[in-house]
């Protein structure tokens, strides 16, 4: 698990899919908000488990509508 993961602000996220083209696990997805695929899409973590934390998706966001949130790790 990561130390940190994408939090995507909806009111920010335009949609543009930058995010999407340099996560390289692909663990984000641009997803229609409206039925059947229709409507504004927005950029969503689709995998917390498979995401690196590398945060490139953050870096390359023109719209600062990406922070790396850290993870609390619970110990067992």
């Amino acid at each position: 698990m990561p130390s940190a993961l994408p939090v995507i602000d909806p009111s920010r996220c335009t949609g543009c899919g930058r995010c999407v083209s340099v996560c390289g696990p692909h663990v984000l997805w641009l997803e229609a908000e409206g039925e059947n695929g229709w409507g504004p899409k927005r950029s969503v973590l689709h995998d917390e488990a498979g995401c690196t934390g590398c945060a490139r998706c953050a870096v390359v966001c023109p719209f600062d509508a990406i922070e790396m949130v850290r993870v609390n790790k619970a110990k067992a």
